[in-house]
């Protein structure tokens, strides 16, 4: 999988190098595309096609990634640092699955999330 993510980050590299549409956007512009391909994800799903639906995610992560190498660019932040902070952000709200936290049902894990993303956004707020 690493090899797979590595070449599609370098394949993104070139086609913003390469591609004279994709040289000239700008994360403003381009999150639009991500919205329109999120659309089409719903629209998969609603329609129980498996088949479309792969090639949806894929468009999203595409997109995702072209716009974090945009803001690699511009010295806004690099592929890592959202990947780690993602990492991070995932075992701070999930003791349950990566600490020693407990939980029964499905609706505890909702509840408990919903807790702290609260409690990260009151941090947030007081610094």
């Amino acid at each position: 999988m690493k090899q797979s993510f590595e070449d599609l980050v370098q394949m993104i590299k070139k086609n913003r190098e390469k591609c004279p549409w994709s040289k000239e956007q700008e994360i403003e512009q381009h999150v639009h595309e991500l919205i329109s391909e999120a659309n089409e994800v719903l629209e998969a799903v609603n329609n129980k096609d498996n088949k479309n639906l792969k090639e949806e995610l894929g468009d999203i992560l595409f997109d995702t990634l072209f716009m974090c190498i945009i803001a690699e660019e511009k010295g806004m932040f690099k592929i890592t640092e959202v990947i780690d902070n993602t990492k991070q952000k995932m075992i701070r709200r999930k003791p349950w699955v990566f600490g020693d936290e407990k939980i029964e049902t499905k609706e505890d894990a909702v509840r408990r999330w919903k807790e702290i993303k609260q409690e990260e956004k009151n941090d947030k707020k007081s610094k």
